[in-house]
């Protein structure tokens, strides 16, 4: 079945309102989804709203679609959630002013379907590739030029 023509498809800014509620560190996710513990702000929301909950040490967030308002309550239903205190940030990137020159006729570079990669200058060719980090990369290259140069064991 296919949405009739005359439906009106309107911006979502006019339909609908985002909130943001910050609720003591002494409520629970469970807490919050209980729709009698809304009684004292039922009157700021209303059906088709949006409301972002976190509580004051911030530890996690709910993103919460009203359902329903009614005098004293408010039913939602769950969108996202996540508990930030397991949440794991992204690696920190590496600090390429720690990462020393590779050696004398080589060089290491970066191309998106190999990652860093090492190549010798003359003549031009791939040593390594697939390397995640550029330290790796100019490590490969040193381990190289010794065996090349016959110093490795």
């Amino acid at each position: 079945m296919k949405i009739p023509a005359q439906t009106a498809l309107n911006s979502a800014d006019y339909t609908r309102t985002l909130r943001r509620m910050v609720v003591p560190n002494t409520m629970t996710m469970e807490d919050v989804s209980v729709p009698g513990n809304w009684a004292n702000v039922f009157s700021k929301v209303k059906a088709d709203d949006e409301v972002i909950v976190v509580p004051e040490d911030r530890t996690w967030r709910l993103h919460l679609l009203v359902v329903e308002a009614g005098v004293g309550f408010v039913r939602t239903a769950l969108i996202h959630a996540i508990d930030l205190t397991k949440a794991i940030a992204k690696a920190p990137a590496e600090d390429l002013s720690q990462v020393p020159e590779p050696p004398e006729g080589y060089k290491v570079n970066f191309a998106p379907k190999t990652l860093w990669r090492v190549l010798t200058d003359d003549p031009v060719m791939e040593v390594s590739r697939a390397h995640k980090t550029k330290g790796e990369a100019v490590q490969a290259a040193i381990e190289h030029a010794r065996k090349a140069s016959g110093l490795a064991a």
